[in-house]
């Protein structure tokens, strides 16, 4: 089976709140999905 890709390999900034940031995980890997947990930065390093 075909593992499935994001066009963009950074995580999506997304308006939720008025003065709090989320960011919506692109590379599927995030323990805390919905949301980025920043886990892309552990691979491309």
């Amino acid at each position: 089976m075909s593992e499935i890709t994001s066009p963009q390999n950074t995580p999506y900034a997304v308006n939720v709140e008025e003065g709090e940031s989320y960011y919506w995980c692109a590379c599927g890997r995030s323990k805390n999905q919905l949301y980025c947990d920043g886990t892309h930065n552990k691979q491309l390093a």
